[in-house]
């Protein structure tokens, strides 16, 4: 239903799957979650995969769930003309991959379980995932998407096409390669080695001691900055609603 590869995201909405009353999912355990539509995902990590829907029949009537390996995607039938926004709430092991699609919400405990993780976001969703851990993190973002996140990653492969904002001042990443085309905006912590390419005006604010370098076409720019003592206090905490994405 939903896929995104590696910056260069592929994404469909098709409404190949099913009711949620008619999909197997006993013993299923996906380790990635994919959402199209208008509505809100909750993820909480846990060993097994329950979901439940809440709000209006003729809304939650129109969802569609399926099952590919590894993967589970949710959307809606047909081409999401109905009314009203379904709160679709799954338990799964720690989801690695992550992509939303449209003008949806997402909501995740955690992503990664210390190895390769990746967030996609195409549309104007927002997103925002309380801790994450990697030792490489890939985040594309392509539209006006939001996305807040906490954790920490080895590196980081960050790739904005338009005017997404990403707010992960609360991220703290070892090296990082940017590339912004538009008006994106990003900030994130960081203490190795920062690279940018910014075409447009898009603006990566690094918080730490990174060593920055920059190829700007256009407004852009890369701001490196020192922490201050309440961002030293914070860490690399759980991101909260308080935290303020977009």
């Amino acid at each position: 239903m939903l896929s995104a590869c590696n910056g260069d995201m592929n994404i469909s909405t098709s409404s190949d799957g099913v009711p949620l009353s008619e999909l197997d999912y006993e013993g299923a355990t996906p380790t990635e979650i994919s959402f199209a539509g208008p509505d809100k995902v909750i993820v909480t990590s846990g060993d097994s995969l329950t979901i439940s829907v809440e709000g209006d029949d003729a809304v939650t009537e129109g969802l569609r769930f399926e099952l590919d390996g590894d993967e589970l995607a949710i959307g809606r039938e047909g081409n999401w003309r109905q009314s009203g926004v379904a709160t679709i709430r799954v338990t799964m092991p720690t989801p690695t991959e992550i992509t939303l699609a449209g003008s949806g919400t997402i909501e995740v405990d955690r992503l990664g379980t210390g190895e390769n993780a990746e967030m996609n976001i195409a549309g104007s969703g927002d997103s925002r995932i309380g801790r994450i851990d990697a030792a490489e993190l890939t985040i594309n973002v392509a539209g006006s998407g939001a996305l807040q996140a906490a954790g920490k990653a080895d590196t980081l492969e960050l790739s904005i096409a338009g005017s997404g904002n990403l707010d992960l001042r609360r991220l703290t990443v070892g090296d990082a390669d940017i590339s912004i085309a538009g008006s994106g905006e990003a900030v994130f912590a960081s203490d190795g080695a920062v690279e940018a390419s910014i075409m447009g005006s898009g603006t990566v604010e690094v918080i730490g001691n990174a060593n920055c370098s920059v190829s700007a076409m256009g407004s852009g720019e890369l701001k490196c900055s020192a922490r201050t003592a309440a961002e030293t206090s914070q860490g690399d905490g759980p991101a909260t609603a308080s935290d303020g994405a977009k």
